[in-house]
Order: structure tokens, then C-alpha cells, then sequence
């Protein structure tokens, strides 16, 4: 009997071992709209009402007559996810209904979190994994996941249609990014074999691809309003790293009960944390230096197969190297070159989309309708003035929005192989 063989990357075949499937990094079925065990009935029927307890400022109340559950009777990983993603979003309410931010995280929470994420080998905060990935419902059985309207997000914390909406958006761009992951693999196995004219077409399908995944990210404002995202989604968002002027000066404690727990720190939730963009700048070579450690850094609150996705294509990827190598084939020049600005000019949409999301409201101040909740927005921009410089704006991920975003754009065009 022949020994199994082990499949490994380039080769498409060794991706479901990354927990990547036909829709990229998105799960291969819709997750779970419920745990199929009634143990955990006490998480169910809080995430049911939870944005209506985060703006009645009651999630703690109820958080904190819950009883510590067992994580025994979770099964598949479709289970954990779900188990996961919603611990993730009751924490988001729990440490920021207000008026002030909690510092302490009870041991209901707490210790099925540390466990749920120890099992998915991501940290225990409201990662892109839990807010995106594993949190979605197509709106109809077979529904195409590229279309937006096709999609709503499992739980917010706002309860809104453009909580949900900032969400799906994100999904529909992974999805349509699904089939570029195994093309962009092709590709660089047709480097091994010499084989011109499929790298050329890998190239020119991930030209085309990020012209479409710009074009669903130009759809934010369809429905998502810039100004109720500032003010009413954004703060959710927040993290526990970065937040001393919200009045996190440890981060936030992680009661484990018995005395035991720690203070921890991380980065709120962020596009920065999806496996997607990682990955084409990966495929290309495009190198983030001037970035410092943000890029890696993200990559550890990606789920672990992901990541070790990521670190594998980053010590295969072979392409530019050939391009730089044969550049007396023009074809092939011209279509790595052209891939490399439709990456660039995506990062330009999301340049954009930042600036009227949050750079303008930022500078408008704050409108009379949002004025119900304390302004965790500004603090969590760490603004002390009403109308902050740009250069001063920090994103949920904790990073110096604009400036950062120029350079990994900059960084990106000087991938191009002259």
C-alpha cells in the first residue's frame, strides 16, 4: 500500500489543510445561526438582544447573572466558530456600553473565550475572524457570497443594517478573492515549469480580480452611513491596547475566577486582520518594511492555519523574482507590472473610503443625533480636540490611519519590477 501523500503548497490541493476553502478564507458552509446543544441556551438568548442591552446599558447586568459554561459540549469547528464569534461580540458590549468602559471581564466570558480561542489559535478579542469570517448568513440557500445583498451579518452590536452592511462588504470581497487564491497557486507552479503564458493569465485574473473587489468596497456607502459608523459602530469596535485616554490604563482584566485571570492588551477589530490582502501582497513580493512589525503583528490575530498560510506563500513566492529575471518578455513584464498598480489602486479606494468614514466626521465634530453615548470615537482616536489633525487619527487597529495607509500603498507600487 502506498504511503499517503501529503500534500503541500504550491499545489491547490494542500489548502483545505489551511482552512481555506472554495470561498478563500471565508468557511466553505455559512456558519451556524445557532449551537445545536440547549446548554448553551444562556449565550443564545443574550446575543438575540444584545444590541438592545448595549443601548440600554444592561449587557452587564445580564452578562454578570450568567453562569461560567463548560466548553465540553462544543463539537465541530463550525461550533466553536459560532461559540467564538459571540463571546467576541458580548465582550465588545460588556467592556463598552458605557458610561464608562469596563476594565474587567467576568469569568462567563472569560474563561469559554480563553478556551474557544486557545481551540481556533486566535487571540480572545473581537477579531476579524469573529466580526467577519465566521459571522454571515446568506439570505437565501445557494445565494451567490460575491453579491453584498446576498449577505447579512450574524450578530452586531448596534443592531443596524449598516453595522451589517460594514461587515458583508468584507465578506463579499473574500469571497470573490476564493477563486484567485487557487489561480495566484497555479501561477507560481507555473513559475517551476517555465510555463510563460499561465503566469501571465494567473497575472492578468488577479488584475481583473482587484478591480472587482474595489468596486464591491466602493459600495460601502450604499448602505452605511459615514457619520453613524463613526459615532455608533466604530467605538464598538475598539480594543483594549493603545485606550489609556478611554480609561484602559492596563487593558482589560480576564477574570478566570478563584482568583486566577490577567490583564491583557489588543488591537481592536480591523480590515488589517484579514488573511486576504496579506496574501496578495505575499503573491507579488510586495515588501511593508517601512510599515515596522504591523503587518506581522496582524497576522497573529488571524486564525493559526491562515497565518501559517500566509508565512508559507511569503517563503514560496517566486513570481516577482521570475518577472525580474525575464524582463525582455514585455507581456509578462507588463502584466506582473499591471497587477502590482490594480493592487495599489485598491488601496487608493481604501484611502478614500477612510476619509469619509472617519477622517471627515472626525473634522465635522459631532452631530446633534449621536450625542446619547459618551464620545468613545474621539477617545478611542486618542483626540483630545474636538476637531483632530489627520495625521493624528488612529484606526481600531491602533495604527496612525492615513500615514500608514500611504505607505503600504508607496510600498506597494515599489513592487513594480522597472
Amino acid at each position: 500500500m502506498s504511503p499517503h501523500k501529503v500534500e503541500v503548497l504550491p499545489s491547490a490541493a494542500a489548502l483545505p489543510s489551511y482552512g481555506i476553502s472554495k470561498n478563500g478564507f471565508l468557511p466553505a458552509s455559512a456558519p451556524l445561526t445557532r449551537l445545536p446543544n440547549d446548554y448553551y441556551q444562556p449565550w443564545e438568548s443574550i446575543i438575540e438582544v444584545l444590541p438592545t442591552l448595549i443601548e440600554t446599558q444592561h449587557v452587564r447586568r445580564r452578562v454578570d447573572e450568567l453562569p461560567v459554561l463548560d466548553t465540553r459540549y462544543l463539537g465541530t469547528e463550525a461550533e466553536w466558530q459560532r461559540a467564538y464569534s459571540m463571546l467576541a461580540v458580548i465582550t465588545q458590549g460588556y467592556i463598552w456600553q458605557g458610561p464608562e468602559p469596563s476594565e474587567r471581564l467576568p469569568p462567563a466570558i472569560s474563561v469559554p473565550f480563553l478556551k474557544a480561542a486557545e481551540r481556533l489559535e486566535v487571540h480572545p478579542v473581537a477579531t476579524y475572524a469573529a466580526l467577519n469570517l465566521w459571522n454571515w448568513r446568506p439570505l437565501e440557500k445557494g445565494a451567490n457570497l460575491t453579491q453584498p445583498d446576498n449577505l447579512v451579518a450574524l450578530h452586531t452590536a448596534t443592531g443596524t443594517d449598516d453595522e451589517s452592511w460594514f461587515l458583508i462588504i468584507s465578506n463579499a470581497m473574500e469571497a470573490r478573492a476564493g477563486p484567485l487564491l487557487h489561480i495566484m497557486l497555479a501561477a507560481m507552479e507555473a513559475v517551476d515549469h517555465d510555463d510563460v503564458p499561465a503566469i501571465i493569465s494567473g497575472l492578468r485574473y488577479f488584475t481583473e480580480s482587484m478591480q472587482d473587489i474595489g468596486r464591491l468596497l466602493e459600495r460601502m456607502d450604499e448602505r452605511c452611513n459615514p457619520q453613524k459608523f463613526y459615532y455608533t459602530i466604530r467605538p464598538l469596535l475598539a480594543g483594549s491596547m493603545n485606550m489609556e485616554a478611554a480609561g484602559l490604563l492596563n487593558g482589560v482584566f480576564y477574570d478566570e475566577g478563584n482568583g486566577k485571570g490577567q490583564w491583557r492588551k489588543y488591537r481592536g477589530g480591523s480590515n488589517g486582520q484579514s488573511s486576504l490582502l496579506q496574501f496578495f501582497d505575499a503573491a507579488l513580493s510586495v515588501n511593508h518594511s517601512r510599515c515596522g512589525n504591523f503587518h506581522a503583528e496582524m497576522r497573529n490575530y488571524m486564525p493559526g492555519p491562515h497565518k501559517r498560510f500566509l508565512d508559507e506563500i511569503e517563503s514560496i513566492a517566486n513570481i516577482r523574482s521570475y518577472v525580474d529575471s525575464h524582463q525582455d518578455d514585455t507581456e509578462l513584464l507588463e502584466a506582473y507590472n499591471e497587477a502590482v498598480a490594480a493592487l495599489s489602486r485598491f488601496r487608493d479606494i481604501h484611502i478614500a473610503l477612510v476619509t469619509r468614514y472617519i477622517i471627515i466626521p472626525a473634522r465635522q465634530g459631532r452631530p446633534a443625533q449621536f450625542s446619547n453615548r459618551k464620545d468613545i470615537a474621539s477617545m478611542s482616536t486618542k483626540m483630545a480636540s474636538e476637531k483632530p489633525q489627520t495625521q493624528e487619527l488612529v484606526g481600531t487597529g491602533g495604527t496612525k490611519l492615513i500615514p500608514f495607509l500611504r505607505t503600504s500603498r508607496d510600498e506597494t507600487n515599489e513592487a513594480t519590477v522597472s
